[in-house]
């Protein structure tokens, strides 16, 4: 009797032992619509039981939680309630799993292997020995609120160079402001580098901060992040190796935005340039925005039209009321902003939760943004304000038509617009966002020539080159 029973704990051991190899990461394809998505499943085991995370990268999404896990020595069962997510797989040999994977209506079949995926090739980003210096740095936000780290890279030669300071976009990012597996950021700066320019590059406010750094931080806006991107404009000034005449600010998306804002407000910034930008009101670019991406899914006119119209009254009610009221009257907006449009309930539903995003504070203060009064005041500095024919996020001829309608000195703004470029300023088919991952360029080699022989001409003197 006692063999049989140690018989017994033996094979439940080994089935244990089985079990828990199936911890770690499992990476595979998704076939959407001839579209591969790649899946990355992290599953880990404790003393509560089995965990599993979620990241798809081609989306730029990591760390999605999933409720449900349930592991046994062949099989792991998946599902996510929010995203109406089910995976249902088998394993198969040592390193390979098979199965499926449904959501809402959809249903495809799922290969996992074991590990991480292969990263995709970026053929321009640089790689060691630099042919440069590299300083990791801290600085302060000009408002005191945060401490902000980052990179600074210098031309090898000693002396006194012309700066640029980059800022991101929308969301927290790091130095690089890598999205879908792509560094603009660590490819521009080397560039400018390479040509003679010291450049600052650093990580956004709540960058891998800690939960109690994230609650202080939560009801940061785009101008608090202006105040960030002064902080590294003073940064520089007072660096031995910047000529602090020569300090220009240069932002992507709503970075180039806040780089208007920060010179508005800061009349020893030498220039700005705006790499697809905000030139009109948050509001207005919302609005753009949702129209193309939903012409892009192919939703006919007669849903599109009055989703947006629905969507512009929504933000006319931001607008008008006071934030208070809008955070405790998120259905009487709604309602108003309907003004008994008979759009479908899977759009009215979505209008009600982008209502709700006014109880974040970036976003209220975003739709209410508006930079006119920042470009104006660029007086006679050197402006330069480019975007993409394709860029889907930042309508190029809305945007760059405002800005030349209100920049005082046409000699010293600049404006172009680059046919079949994205809002990466990325070669691209659609202009959609789901197709960042895919493309391998990270940013098109004209726009980056073209933005060093502008600094070279407007900062004049230039530094030293490799």
């Amino acid at each position: 009797m006692n063999r049989i029973v140690l018989l017994l704990c033996s094979v439940m051991l080994s089935m244990t032992l089985s079990a828990q190899e199936m911890a770690g990461t499992w990476s595979g394809r998704l076939d959407v619509g001839g579209n591969k998505l790649r899946l990355v499943f992290h599953l880990t085991q404790s003393p509560e039981g089995w965990r599993a995370t979620m990241d798809s990268p081609d989306q730029g999404a990591k760390g999605i939680p999933v409720d449900s896990v349930v592991v046994t020595s062949q099989t792991v069962q998946l599902y996510s309630h929010p995203m109406q997510m089910r995976v249902d797989v088998v394993l198969w040999g040592a390193d390979h799993l098979m199965g499926s994977f449904s959501q809402g209506g959809f249903t495809t079949s799922l290969m996992l292997q074991r590990g991480a995926p292969e990263r995709p090739r970026r053929p321009q980003e640089p790689q060691p020995p630099y042919p440069y210096r590299s300083e990791e740095v801290t600085f302060t936000g000009r408002d005191g609120q945060v401490s902000l780290h980052g990179t600074l890279t210098l031309p090898q030669a000693e002396g006194q160079y012309p700066a640029v300071v980059l800022v991101t976009g929308s969301g927290t990012q790091n130095r690089d402001e890598e999205v879908m597996e792509h560094r603009p950021f660590l490819v521009l700066a080397d560039r400018l580098t390479r040509a003679g320019y010291a450049v600052l590059r650093y990580d956004d406010r709540g960058y891998n901060a800690s939960p109690e750094e994230l609650e202080r931080l939560k009801h940061s806006t785009t101008f608090d992040l202006m105040q960030d991107a002064l902080g590294a404009f003073d940064f520089l000034r007072h660096h031995d190796a910047i000529d602090p005449a020569r300090i220009l600010i240069a932002g992507h998306s709503e970075g180039g935005t806040i780089a208007l804002l920060a010179a508005a407000a800061e009349k020893q910034v030498a220039g700005v340039v705006s790499l697809a930008g905000m030139m009109v009101s948050g509001a207005e670019l919302l609005v753009t925005q949702n129209r193309a991406l939903m012409q892009m899914q192919g939703l006919p006119e007669s849903i599109v039209e009055p989703y947006v119209a629905a969507l512009s009254r929504l933000y006319g009610v931001w607008m008008r009321e006071e934030h208070a009221w809008l955070q405790n009257h998120v259905d009487d907006a709604v309602a108003e902003a309907l003004a008994g449009e008979p759009l479908p309930e899977p759009l009215r539903r979505n209008l009600h939760a982008v209502a709700e995003g006014v109880q974040q504070d970036w976003l209220y203060a975003f739709v209410r943004l508006d930079p006119s009064e920042a470009i104006r005041k660029l007086g006679h500095r050197p402006c330069l304000a480019i975007n993409g024919t394709k860029d889907s996020q930042v309508d190029a001829e809305q945007n760059l038509a405002r800005f030349r309608t209100l920049t005082t000195d046409a000699s010293r703004a600049k404006t172009k617009c680059y046919e079949g470029l994205n809002h990466l300023f990325q070669p691209c088919t659609t202009g959609a966002p789901s197709e960042y991952a895919q493309i391998e360029t990270t940013m098109d080699e004209a726009v980056l020539r073209d933005l060093i022989a502008w600094l070279d001409r407007e900062l004049n003197e230039k530094g030293a080159t490799d």
